[in-house]
């Protein structure tokens, strides 16, 4: 389904397409770094990463379906998602609503080989964003929501031991992933 009809979900952005208003959205929270640079643009939001290239669905299953069941739950209701392929703001391709659900996840992967490009999965509602690069699967969200994802997964020091074998495993932390992933938990 393409966006049209979707603009209500940003009453602040009237007069901007829906692909335009997300945009604006993800940069009101997402800065373009990547690690060990934090990629907060603003605060009251934490986040989860993972090495992208280590899981068929570029995280560990038990992270999306803790993910997608919070979502639910919130929302009241299953609510839709936007998804948003890019390279750069001037790259930008259209976005797209697609359902809560990995099927419907994997199924915009699949279509035009999206799994293949930088792309952003984001709540309508605004409550979380999920950038997917070609090395790392950030999720971020805002800390009502990602203390109940955290929670689910066993809590702060479980999904920090995850992050942990993911990024640095046995090595030497030369780059300062350790303090990367502290920074993305800090706030919960």
């Amino acid at each position: 389904m393409t966006l049209d009809g979707m603009a209500d979900h940003f009453p602040d952005a009237l007069g901007l397409s829906p692909t335009a208003a997300w945009l604006n959205f993800i940069e009101s929270i997402v800065l373009p770094t990547m690690p060990p640079d934090l990629p907060f643009a603003i605060q009251g939001w934490a986040g989860m990463a993972f090495d992208r290239t280590s899981y068929e669905d570029l995280a560990p299953d038990s992270v999306w379906e803790c993910w997608i069941a919070v979502h639910n739950q919130a929302a009241g209701y299953p609510s839709g998602l936007g998804a948003v392929r890019y390279r750069n703001a001037s790259d930008l391709l259209s976005g797209v609503h697609i359902k809560p659900d990995m099927e419907s996840i994997r199924t915009y992967w699949d279509e035009n080989y999206s799994f293949l490009r930088d792309h952003y999965v984001f709540s309508l509602d605004q409550q979380w964003i999920i950038r997917l690069d070609q090395d790392t699967t950030l999720f971020l969200g805002k800390l009502d929501f990602m203390r109940s994802v955290v929670d689910r997964l066993g809590g702060v020091a479980e999904v920090r031991k995850m992050m942990d074998d993911d990024f640095i495993g046995g090595s030497d932390d030369v780059v300062g992933l350790g303090d990367y992933i502290d920074g993305l938990l800090a706030p919960l």
